[in-house]
């Protein structure tokens, strides 16, 4: 019997921790590159986001392997899809969490009844218990996994790690067995520590923009001699760029946590991105920034002018370009950005 919770969450806005605490494995949906978007495509305009198109596929395919699928607040495509859901994914549990956008006092009220709402339909759907001990629980479980990321980040400017599997490790964390990923995690950590110095040809990156859910983009970069070593993304560093914190009531830890968040650009506060992407590139040296928004992931393109001339005004080196949802290469885009590493 399947132990797994599948959730869709366009952006890490989630608190997959409930779903540990009730006993089940959290279960990001992101979809199968390899596999045609055909059966979405029956129920979504051709102009519908791509890789939310590829979630929805999986959905389809899948739903009979899961407990059940979790839908949560993301941009406001992937909202508008969620009726389609209702109507044509066989599942035994289906359930919308409404995430806030905003993240001031009334916004961590707004979310704390989310997340009480949740945990009671949970129990109610499986007839578990989810204790304030469980949940603690699934924090610290959380935590280990974030921290051992937030080491295996750092050594991506200073040894020899390929992009497609730093983009491996996180999707792991995304998809597996909490502790088997922690100890998935440690080898990593002892494996990667004993690599080779950072390559002298290849050339350090900021990547920013749409999330990137499938390794062969990733291995276009290694071949332009790109390596990205810091990033933004939820399928990358936003989700483990801070721990959540230890407070008194394990639900208001979550609430804090999730609205602390680097924002992305489904959420409001451009200019708390901005400091965010600053932040970074004083951390960490970088020749220069790839931005890139997904074709037809709006709120990235709209972000994308606004935050690459202001990173431009500090005379940051950057290329931006909209880019197809496919595993075969983009010789064009790699002319692109060939050219752009003999810039740096």
């Amino acid at each position: 019997m399947s132990t797994i919770i599948a959730y869709f969450d366009s952006s890490h806005d989630f608190p997959e921790e409930i779903i540990s605490a009730a006993g089940f494995v959290p279960y990001k949906i992101l979809g199968d590159i390899h596999q045609t978007n055909e059966p979405a495509d029956r129920y979504m305009p051709n102009f519908f986001c791509p890789a939310a198109k590829s979630w929805f596929t999986e959905a389809m395919a899948r739903s009979s392997e899961w407990k059940g699928i979790i839908v949560a607040q993301g941009c406001n495509s992937t909202n508008r899809h969620f009726d389609i859901w209702k109507m044509h994914i066989d599942t035994p549990f289906l359930y919308w969490f409404n995430g806030p956008l905003k993240d001031d006092h009334v916004a961590a009220k707004f979310f704390k009844n989310e997340i009480r709402g949740l945990i009671k339909t949970l129990e109610d759907q499986f007839s578990c218990v989810i204790s304030n001990e469980n949940i603690r629980e699934a924090i610290s479980q959380s935590n280990a996994i974030k921290s051992r990321l937030q080491k295996l980040s750092s050594l991506r400017s200073e040894r020899d790690i390929t992009n497609r599997e730093y983009l491996d490790v996180v999707i792991n964390a995304l998809q597996n067995e909490k502790n088997e990923t922690i100890t998935a995690l440690d080898l990593a950590i002892r494996d990667w520590s004993n690599r080779a110095p950072f390559p002298a040809g290849k050339k350090k990156v900021l990547l920013t923009g749409s999330d990137i859910t499938y390794r062969e983009w990733m291995d276009t970069l290694d071949e332009c001699d790109i390596r990205v070593v810091r990033d933004d993304l939820s399928i990358g560093e936003r989700y483990f760029a801070t721990l959540i914190p230890d407070n008194e009531d394990p639900i208001d830890s979550l609430v804090a946590y999730y609205l602390g968040v680097p924002k992305p650009a489904t959420k409001p506060g451009i200019g708390k991105r901005i400091d965010y992407l600053m932040k970074v590139l004083r951390e960490t040296e970088c020749d220069g920034i790839i931005s890139q928004n997904l074709k037809f992931c709006e709120p990235f393109a709209y972000d994308s002018v606004t935050v690459n001339n202001t990173l431009k005004d500090h005379h940051y080196k950057l290329i931006h370009f909209e880019r197809e949802f496919t595993p075969v290469t983009d010789h064009q885009m790699m002319n692109r950005l060939t050219a752009f590493t003999e810039t740096l």
